[in-house]
Formats: C-alpha cells, structure tokens, sequence
C-alpha cells in the first residue's frame, strides 16, 4: 500500500445519537468558519478558505488556503462515532510540498481542537487517532 493511499482520521466515539453529535460538529465547524457540503455517500465535506485564490497563489494563499475535511457519523445502539479524515494529497495539488505541510498542519489542529470540543460536551468516551485506506478502514467497527 503506497502513502497515496492512505488518509489520516481521528475517530471520536460519542455517548448518544448521531442527531446530537451532527449538531455538535456542525456547531463547530461553523464558529469556524467552515462551510458544509453534503457528499453522496452521506458523510460531509466541511470547507475553507478560497479556492480561487488558493489556484492563483497556491501555499501563498495565507490564510485563506482552501482546505476539505470529511466528516463520517456512524451510529450504534448507544454511541455514535465521528470519525474526521483527511488524504494525504490535502494541500498538494493547490500548494505544493508547502500547501501539503501547510494543510496537514491546520488539519492536525482541528481535529484536536474538534477533540476538545466534543470533549466538552461531556459525552466523548475515547478516541483514537490512526491512517485508513480510501477503500474503507479495516477495523472500521472495532470500538475498543
């Protein structure tokens, strides 16, 4: 399996249903800044930053680099998991090997600030960071 294959995710297991950990995550993405774009297979796609700029000037963009992150909710009986990925080509294409650093940087910080956040809610009850394929996740439903 090659590194192109590969996406970074934080999975994040929430105590109730995927309605309230939605409103959670919509809530902060939204503070942020981030717009939701919901995708085919049901997960969502929160963007930020302008694209167009992001094309003109790639890395250079500042701050207003464009980034897309996949929010995944899969719910259980009493739990529901929020999984947040990445690829490994976030940043490449519209920035380089900069716009890579740049993008898996910011990434990195928003899953841990996404972490803290639900954290305060005060029904997270683990989570755990790791790589998947884009295929799918072999112990996408192994919970502890």
């Amino acid at each position: 399996m090659t590194v192109a294959e590969r996406q970074e995710k934080l999975l994040m297991v929430l105590r109730g249903d995927a309605q309230a950990a939605r409103r959670d995550v919509a809530a902060f993405f939204d503070v942020r800044g981030w717009v939701p774009r919901v995708r085919d297979d049901g997960s969502v796609a929160y963007e930020f930053g302008n694209r167009g700029r992001t094309v003109l000037l790639g890395a250079l963009a500042g701050k207003q680099f464009f980034l897309t992150g996949i929010v995944e909710l899969r719910e259980d009986t009493h739990t529901t998991d929020v999984v947040y990925r990445w690829g490994p080509g976030a940043g490449l294409a519209l920035g380089g090997t900069l716009g890579r650093r740049r993008a898996d940087r910011v990434h990195e910080e928003t899953a841990a600030a996404l972490q803290q956040h639900l954290e305060g809610t005060g029904r997270l009850l683990r989570t755990r960071r790791g790589q998947e394929t884009q295929t799918g996740d072999a112990d996408r439903r192994r919970r502890h």
